[in-house]
């Protein structure tokens, strides 16, 4: 029997507002009608402001992944050096992107679940030139957040281009391009940003655009072009291939209502779910991968208890709780579960969800006092009603 009121709790795609719902629901515009034209123009200069840049915003069909390959495939050209930086996962699909495009890769590599070091990533990148280097801001398979921001002072002393995927970070954790020297950024929009999947979202500062201005060859992809696509971005209007229309204007609504919310106070909500789903795990005695301290505001990655399988608990979680989570990535699968707490979640969701975890767990053999947990996130969670 399917249950069309399970909550989805995974680390993207998210839960999407019923006000963007309602959107992707109407009927189908021209890609040049007045209203999708200037939605499309409001929507790239809330980006921009999502961002924190006054730089060249591209919104594009295409996952997360495309913004990844169109900034090797604009950036980089055959024979320049990438410094790819890698604690996770996600931060290892940078070096199969790069080779493809002739780009010459060097890896930094990190324990996953640690956070970069920032002497030795300094001493690096003083070692070598590098056309450019990439970090993740979130790895959404260890639930490490990287400093991005101290980067960027790093970044101030290099001839290298900064690139940051934020795939699992923009919308729910403090991102400021151009204060912190970002030179390319990405997300998608099935994560913090609060929309289904099919968005890809960047932005190129003045030195990035530069680059790709003063090419010595030809970019050696089509679609990811990215000088095909600037005038469309500049006026959308404009034509080089069609735009995913409904998705475009989905994707509105979910920045307006970002917009809404304000930036500030969006942060500071994913922070206290956060700091609300770790207070329930300890209480729970169950322990989470990333480093104290280095945690991800818009995940939560258990380490599942000795005793307990990771099947066993995410199938009673889905089928008696109505409650889906993640299991965990590569390396880290049966040994963690990923719990996505971005975008349009709520205090309840993140109750339902500890508690769905706590009642699972219960049944399976840990120990631990009834209700626990749930008391321990809303201990948590109160501190940000009080706020409001």
């Amino acid at each position: 029997m399917s249950n069309e009121r399970e909550l989805l709790m995974i680390p993207g795609p998210t839960m999407v507002s019923p006000r963007v719902l309602r959107v992707l629901a109407k009927p189908v515009l021209s890609h040049v009608s007045g209203e999708f034209v200037d939605g499309y123009a409001e929507a790239l200069e809330l980006q921009k402001k999502l961002f924190g840049t006054d730089g060249t915003p591209f919104m594009l069909s295409g996952s997360g992944t495309l913004g990844m390959e169109a900034a090797i495939s604009n950036l980089i050209e055959k024979g320049d050096k990438v410094l790819c930086v890698e604690n996770g996962f996600f931060g290892e699909k940078w070096e199969e992107i790069v080779e493809p495009h002739g780009g010459i890769v060097d890896r930094l590599r990190f324990d996953w679940g640690d956070a970069l070091d920032l002497k030795v990533l300094e001493e690096k990148l003083s070692s070598d030139d590098y056309k450019a280097f990439t970090v993740e801001h979130v790895d959404t398979s260890t639930g490490i957040a990287n400093p991005i921001d101290k980067v960027g002072e790093l970044a101030k002393g290099t001839d290298a281009l900064y690139i940051v995927d934020s795939v699992c970070g923009i919308g729910g954790m403090p991102v400021k391009m151009d204060e912190w020297n970002i030179d390319y950024c990405l997300t998608g929009s099935q994560k913090a940003v609060g929309a289904p999947p099919g968005i890809s979202m960047f932005c190129l500062n003045e030195r990035a655009w530069d680059v790709v201005e003063k090419r010595k060859t030809p970019i050696d992809d089509y679609y990811a072009n990215l000088p095909r696509w600037k005038p469309i971005m500049d006026n959308p209007r404009g034509y080089f291939a069609t735009p995913a229309v409904g998705m475009v204007l989905g994707m509105l609504e979910a920045l307006r209502i970002i917009d809404e919310e304000g930036l500030e106070a969006r942060w500071r909500r994913h922070e206290v779910y956060s700091e609300a789903y770790r207070a329930g795990l300890e209480a729970l005695g169950v322990d989470w991968f990333p480093a104290k301290g280095s945690e991800a505001h818009t995940l939560t990655v258990p380490v599942i208890p000795e005793g307990v399988s990771d099947s066993d608990m995410r199938g009673l979680m889905r089928i008696k709780y109505g409650v889906i989570i993640a299991g965990g990535l590569g390396k880290l699968g049966g040994k963690t579960v990923r719990v996505g707490h971005m975008g349009s979640c709520t205090n309840n969701d993140l109750v339902a969800t500890m508690s769905a975890m706590e009642m699972s767990l219960m049944e399976l053999g840990h120990e631990m006092e009834e209700g626990a947990g749930v008391g321990a996130a809303e201990k948590v969670l109160t501190a940000l009603k009080s706020e409001a």
